[in-house]
């Protein structure tokens, strides 16, 4: 019963902080700007507000203060949701940036710097300040990988990269109206389900927490869509994506499979592989490109799919590889 009003409280204080903070992001002329090597059909978003995902961290945040008021313990939902924060923080100045200062926001270097830190920050409590140390399970398995000294320190940089790679890519996933919203409501939904299946093999993993945590987030995305479909009325900005990149990749860490969100999380992964594909075929045939445009949605939409077909289509492939992946537990 608990995890179901999670789900509604995050719902329903997500609509609630929308209606109130969206006229206050249009007064404030908080608006997106557009890049002009975009597809064209964006160019008409111009100006819609964006920091809109402050409307359902705000809930999440509520919800993990209620809990530790009630607890009076430290959990992962706790932990997740600071982790989640702070990224998200990162993702407010870089909209700050693009909206007061320069359209291109932070720097790439000033993102990795404090994207870094803080990954490096939760990794080292997360390895070293656990007193049971970190999991790792095996897939169709229960067997769990131990750690040596230097092979914390292994596990602890390939964290690092983990948080970085995932998160960067559910904030590539934010572009499309409802996209990203659509897709992690999935993920958040497949990933409880995964905690569900990984609680019956009476692991030591706060699975209550990260249940918990998923409907959560899950609620927050799914009352978020209601003012970010298309035609979106407000954008969640880098301030949102980030926040649902470091809740996404962080939960089946801490629940000892990371390597599910391969599959939970296909969607992101192919979406940032195709930038990275982009990126790396140009730089080496000097100007050629692999796709008309990247991330993978921006190739579609100049294929001539609309927008909610690239939403249906992508959430569809996001349950399908989470489905996949419940098969690996």
């Amino acid at each position: 019963m608990k995890f179901v009003v999670a789900f509604l409280f995050c719902f329903g204080f997500t609509l609630i902080a929308a209606y109130f903070g969206l006229p206050l992001l249009r007064r404030w002329h908080l608006g997106q700007d557009v890049r002009e090597e975009g597809p064209k059909a964006h160019y008409k978003k111009r100006g819609t507000p964006t920091m809109g995902g402050f409307f359902f961290i705000l809930p999440i945040l509520g919800l993990a203060l209620l809990r530790l008021l009630r607890l009076a313990a430290f959990d992962h939902f706790l932990l997740l949701t600071l982790l989640s924060l702070f990224f998200g923080l990162v993702g407010f100045a870089d909209d700050a940036v693009k909206v007061r200062v320069r359209k291109e926001g932070l720097s790439v270097k000033e993102k990795i710097l404090a994207l870094g830190f803080i990954s490096l920050l939760f990794s080292l409590f997360y390895v070293y300040g656990n007193s049971q140390g970190p999991i790792l399970l095996l897939p169709f398995s229960e067997q769990s990988v131990s750690f040596s000294s230097w092979g914390k320190v292994i596990y602890v940089l390939l964290i690092v990269l983990y948080l970085f790679y995932v998160s960067n890519s559910v904030n590539l996933t934010d572009g499309e109206d409802g996209l990203a919203t659509t897709v992690t409501t999935v993920t958040a939904l497949m990933l409880a389900t995964a905690v569900v299946l990984l609680k019956r093999k009476n692991l030591p993993i706060d699975t209550e927490s990260l249940i918990e945590y998923c409907l959560a987030l899950a609620g927050g995305c799914a009352g978020f869509f209601i003012v970010n479909r298309h035609p979106a009325k407000v954008f969640m900005g880098d301030t949102g994506s980030l926040f649902l990149g470091a809740s996404v990749a962080a939960i089946p860490l801490l629940a000892g499979v990371p390597w599910l969100i391969f599959l939970t999380g296909i969607v992101y992964m192919v979406e940032g592989l195709s930038v990275l594909l982009q990126v790396s075929y140009f730089k080496l045939s000097h100007g050629k490109r692999i796709f008309r445009m990247s991330p993978l949605h921006h190739n579609f939409e100049l294929g001539g799919w609309k927008e909610e077909k690239i939403v249906l289509v992508f959430a569809v492939a996001e349950l399908t590889g989470g489905l996949l992946a419940l098969l690996l537990i």
